[in-house]
Formats: structure tokens, C-alpha cells, sequence
């Protein structure tokens, strides 16, 4: 496919003011003309062959082109005649199309990988036309586009829509690959013809095949001023030219149940879901940034035949549809519809199996790597379970566990978080703001720390000790250093053999035991680490595996770390962390809650804490050779 064709007729009514007496497409995008910036993208990809459908002014157009030489393409400019529509604009130059071509609209700023797109399109040989779609932060009042599993389009939906429906988030871009020879039958149609309300459409009910390119990549109407300056303020912070796939994405991948929606447990039906509180406003802080938004869900109801596909794609509808009204959405969703357990009545036998999709396999984060270009060292996964830690982990991103949904105490795999926040807003601005602000503090202190060395991290219980350690292992980490956090946490005794005093909470003498090991370690050690069981107040041995080299920065935090110290060598770094008592007092009383206490419960421990670890940890600040207060975002 060597031809794009451009449609510029446009007169630009509503530009007047910045256009003058200039046609639309020669609007000025950051002191070039929107026409030529669409004209270079094509060349960029290889096409050669530029067909211009012009109208109003259109000696301005030409013009403009034979100044610039026609940029060395074969370029021509075809007078559309009267005015009648995107589709009838292109079929009154019929004769001069290729056989396979591009279509841009005169009026869209747009930096897409095109040789992607083409790509796309000439997988399907079958296919009339390809149309480019894509979600955006106001789908309530555009023209939307249904496709299948196969990427098959199904339904348009122009605007206005069924205020009781739900529809996906997934619109009209105005981009397109179209094969010629589709368009015979409609060669000598009259009257007004649009592509995505009059074409298109009766296109589907003729029975030919369309399908749809979902991409996140910048393509937008620049036709009012106040797009236009949108845009062109995009253009300026560089964030069209980042968005196209050409380049590496940034995602946040976001589990679904107990994540973004209420857990219900086995949602099978849209009427169940409902958005936990702060997801519109989280997921619409990371569609500002650059951040891809990705949805991986695990959805063992289809293979156990609870749920069909249909049933699922109303709640990914209904999901799309809440999150819309409120000007957030969601890029890119992937399910895995496989459970390897059988025995379940109305259960699909083909969808009981072992896949590569299913997490805690990172099988649906390595397709959207490579389907949006994502660079994973730039990533991240939220979720509420062990199950989405250990997806993070097997495909080496960072996690922050949320304390909605199952909140992490579902064990069914032993794997610790990066970071820990109490719900997914909270993460989301961990993500923007306070982990740079993390990173700032921790990056100076962790030049001292070389490799092979010991660090310990005290301070009262929920103070943010682990936010800092892991802040600190990060830092050693863009140092090119190996380091480890090891929770003092995981060596909380088990309930019945607890003594009196915050020191009596912890078995010391393993935690004593394994440093014995680590100082002056000369090969790579193989670590079986415990993990305490919040619920069951239980230490579960061998739980989790950890290699330590000799080179591995070994961090140690917890509420009596600073109590090793002697244990440990000169060159040991120690750190006493600190908060705003009000916030630990929350965030203690937090903690409890989760674990099923009640609020008198909870206070009434807060307190005893006061009394029995309060004054020894604040009296080992002391020991500390630097104090550390975190100003950051409520994370845990």
C-alpha cells in the first residue's frame, strides 16, 4: 500500500479566527501546517503516492504543496466538487485510487505507526476496510465501534446513544485502510455519504467484512480552537511524538475484581458490577500521563460455564460505559477465559486447560507488550492478590498490592508486594507523585551503599519503613546493584508462643541465626524464608525462596531492626523512619480493620502499642544514623 489519501476540502468555519482566509488543513500546528505534518507521517512510512481531495481555497493547498516541492512524492490535488460527505468526497476521485489505500481526514493531528496499521490490515485479506479505533475521554457523546474476538467489526453506534445501553469504549478515529474494489457497488451514489454514519454502516448490513485497529496512539480533531490549542500543546510537551508506538510504552496494568470493581467473587453478570470508590478519578490521572492503561483479569467463569462471552463483554461494556461518563477509560482489556480444574456442572470442556494466559503466568502481560510496545522496566501492576503479585514478579514489573478486594490475605501463593496502598487511587498517585518524590529522597542516600553491604530500616509499626526500603533497594537497583528487602515481619512468632513487649512479638534468634549466614558470605545463597499469616496469626515456614549473593545490598526492615545492629558489621547502614502520629494512628487502625477486627478492637490495640512498642523503638532512633520522615501519599 503506497497511497494515502487526504481529505482537505474542509472550510474551517469554526478556525476563522486563526485560519484567516486559509483552508482548514493549512492550520498551524507549532509552525507547520497540519497538512504537511500529515503528508511527512506518510512518507515516514514508505508511502509514496499522495492523493489531496480539495474544495474550499483550494489553490491554497496547491499552492502550498508545489512550494514544498510536493516533498518529492507523486502528489496530486482532485477538486471533490459539491460538498457531500467524507465517503462521497472519496468516490468522486474513484478513478484515481489504488487498489488498497490510506485514508486521513484534512482536520486530525496524528502520529500513528502506520506500518503497524498496514501490517494489521493485510492480515486480513478478507477485510473491505480497516478502520482505526481507538477509546477516548468522552464516549458518551461519539460515534463508537463494536468488534468481536477476531477483531471483526460488529455494530456502530453513532451518537446519540441509549442513555440504558452500555457500549464499549472503542471510537471512530478516522483513519482507515480500504481496498478499492470494495467500493464499486457504491461508486455512483448520490447525496450525502459519511464513513461512519451512512458508508460504513451499510457496508456491515451488506455483509462485507470490516475490522478494527485498536491503538492508544495520538490521532485528534484539531477543528475548534480550543483543540487546536490542545494539540498543540501536546505537540509541545512531546507527547505525540512519545505516544506512537514507534516508541516504548509506560503501562499500569490493573486487575479487575477488587481492584477496580467491588469483589463479589465470581462476577458473572454486569448487574454485579460496581466500581469501588476513587477508580474513576485514578484511572483518569493515569490517562492524563503517559501511562498505558491494561486491564489483565483472569475469568475462570467461562471455562466453568457461568458466564458467556457475551455476558463478559457487557460487563467490560458497563465497566468502559462508568468509567467514560466520568472522562477516564481503559486502553487496552485482556482476559483469560481458561480454569485447569474440572468437575464444575455446564463447564466448557476446551477451556479446561493449562494455559499461558492465566495468571499468575504472564502470558496476557507479554501480549500487550506486544501489542502496544510496552517496556516493562517502566511498568507496573496493581492488584488485590498474591495470585497478581507473583504475575508482577514472573514478569519482572513492579507491584503495589491494594487493600481492597482480598486485600493480599488471600495466600494462595507466598510472595511479598514492592509497595502496599489502601486502594487503587492511592496507588495511582504513589505511582505519579510519590514515587519520584521516594526516589528524590532515597537516590542521595543510597550512593554510600555498595555492594555486599548491610542495611537496617527501623521505626514504629506502619510508620512507612517498607515504602522506604523499597524506595532504597530501587535506588541501589538504578545503580546497577542487587539488593533485597527482608521484612522482620516474616519472623513474627506464631500467637501462642508470643511474650510480653514488642520484642517478645518477633522470633529474633532465627532472624539472629540467618545474619550468622549472610556476614562474610563467599557464594550465592539460597534462602527459605518464612511468611507470617495475618489472619491465621501463624508463621508458615519454607514459604517463599530467595537467592542472596555476595554481592546482593541485604536490607532489613521491621519495628526492632535497629536491635541487630550489634549483630551485624561497622559498615552497616541503619535509617529510622517516621511519620505524622495522627496518620500511623490510621493507618495501624487500618491494618486491623482489614484483618477483620472491629474499630473498638483496633483502637484498643493501637493503644497497647503505645504502651509496649512505642517507647523501645522511639528510644532506638538513637542507633539510627539517619532519622527519615516520609511526606508522601497514604501508602503503606
Amino acid at each position: 500500500m503506497s497511497q494515502v489519501v487526504i481529505l482537505a476540502g474542509g472550510k474551517g468555519t469554526r478556525l476563522r479566527e486563526r485560519l484567516g482566509n486559509l483552508p482548514k488543513p493549512l492550520v498551524d500546528i507549532c509552525g507547520m501546517p497540519l497538512l504537511e505534518r500529515q503528508i511527512l507521517l506518510a512518507k515516514h512510512y514508505g508511502y509514496t503516492d499522495v492523493l489531496i481531495l480539495v474544495n474550499y481555497a483550494a489553490n491554497y493547498i496547491m499552492d502550498f504543496c508545489a512550494s514544498k516541492n510536493n516533498w518529492g512524492l507523486i502528489l496530486s490535488c482532485i477538486d471533490e466538487g459539491e460538498p457531500r460527505g467524507t465517503a462521497g468526497a472519496l468516490l468522486s476521485a474513484y478513478d484515481y485510487l489504488a487498489d488498497e489505500f490510506l485514508v486521513m481526514y484534512g482536520d486530525t493531528m496524528l502520529d500513528v505507526n502506520l506500518q503497524r496499521l498496514h501490517d494489521f490490515h493485510r492480515s486480513y485479506p478478507e477485510a473491505a476496510a480497516t478502520v482505526f479505533l481507538h477509546p477516548n475521554d468522552h464516549p458518551y457523546d461519539s460515534d463508537l465501534v463494536d468488534i468481536d474476538e477476531d477483531n471483526r467489526i460488529t455494530a456502530f453506534y453513532p451518537y446519540p446513544h441509549d442513555q440504558s445501553s452500555c457500549y464499549p469504549n472503542l471510537v471512530n478515529a478516522a483513519l482507515y485502510c480500504i481496498r478499492k474494489a470494495t467500493l464499486e457497488a457504491f461508486r455512483y451514489r448520490n447525496g450525502l455519504l459519511d464513513f461512519g454514519k451512512h458508508l460504513f454502516p451499510e457496508m456491515l448490513a451488506k455483509g462485507y467484512l470490516l475490522f478494527g485497529y485498536n491503538s492508544p496512539e495520538y490521532i485528534k480533531d484539531c477543528g475548534t480552537p480550543a483543540r487546536l490549542d490542545k494539540v498543540c500543546a501536546d505537540f509541545i510537551s512531546g507527547k505525540i511524538t512519545r505516544a506512537n508506538l514507534d516508541h516504548p510504552q509506560q503501562a499500569i496494568f490493573l486487575d479487575r475484581d477488587g481492584t477496580i470493581n467491588r469483589e463479589v467473587n465470581y462476577l458473572i453478570h454486569h448487574n454485579q458490577f460496581e466500581l469501588l470508590e476513587g477508580t474513576e478519578q485514578a484511572i483518569k490521572r493515569l490517562n492524563a500521563s503517559e501511562y498505558r492503561t491494561v486491564v489483565i483479569t483472569n475469568q475462570p467463569v467461562l471455562a466453568r460455564g457461568e458466564c458467556n462471552v457475551d455476558d463478559l463483554k457487557l460487563i467490560h461494556n458497563k465497566m468502559e460505559t462508568l468509567l467514560g461518563a466520568q472522562g477516564a477509560f481503559i486502553d487496552r482489556i485482556y482476559y483469560c477465559p481458561h480454569h485447569p480444574h474440572k468437575g464444575y456442572a455446564g463447564e466448557i470442556p476446551e477451556l479446561k486447560i493449562d494455559c499461558d494466559c492465566r495468571k499468575p503466568r504472564p502470558g496476557m502481560i507479554e501480549r500487550a507488550v506486544a501489542d502496544l510496545n510496552i517496556a516493562l522496566d517502566q511498568s507496573w501492576l496493581i492488584g488485590d492478590t498474591t495470585v497478581d503479585l507473583a504475575t508482577a514478579r514472573a514478569a519482572g514489573i513492579r507491584s503495589i498490592l491494594v487493600e481492597t478486594g482480598y486485600a493480599g490475605l488471600d495466600y494462595r501463593i507466598m510472595v511479598t508486594p514492592d509497595f502496599v496502598a489502601p486502594n487503587l487511587l492511592a496507588a495511582v498517585e504513589f505511582i505519579l507523585d510519590g514515587y519520584p518524590r521516594l526516589m528524590k529522597l532515597c537516590g542521595p542516600l543510597a550512593v554510600p551503599i555498595v555492594a555486599g553491604t548491610f542495611v537496617l530500616v527501623g521505626g514504629l509499626s506502619r510508620s512507612g519503613k517498607s515504602s522506604f526500603a523499597g524506595g532504597l533497594r530501587a535506588a541501589l537497583q538504578a545503580r546497577g546493584l542487587d539488593a533485597v528487602v527482608l521484612s522482620l515481619d516474616r519472623w513474627l512468632k506464631n500467637a501462642p508462643e508470643r511474650t510480653e513487649g514488642v520484642f517478645g512479638r518477633y522470633d529474633l534468634a532465627a532472624v539472629k541465626s540467618l545474619i550468622g549466614q549472610l556476614v562474610g558470605r563467599q557464594a550465592p545463597l539460597e534462602l527459605s524464608l518464612p511468611v507470617y499469616h495475618k489472619l491465621e496469626l501463624r508463621r508458615i515456614e519454607g514459604a517463599e525462596r530467595v537467592e542472596i549473593t555476595p554481592s546482593t545490598v541485604v536490607i532489613f526492615e521491621g519495628t526492632v531492626a535497629l536491635a541487630l545492629t550489634e549483630k551485624l558489621p561497622a559498615g552497616t547502614h541503619t535509617f529510622y523512619v517516621e511519620m505524622d502520629e495522627n496518620e500511623r494512628k490510621r493507618r495501624v487502625i487500618h491494618e486491623y480493620l482489614l484483618r477483620g477486627k472491629s474499630r473498638k478492637e483496633a483502637e484498643a490495640i493501637y493503644l497497647s502499642r503505645q504502651q509496649d512498642e512505642v517507647p523501645v523503638v522511639a528510644a532506638s532512633a538513637i542507633i539510627a544514623r539517619q532519622r527519615i520522615t516520609l511526606p508522601l501519599p497514604p501508602i503503606n
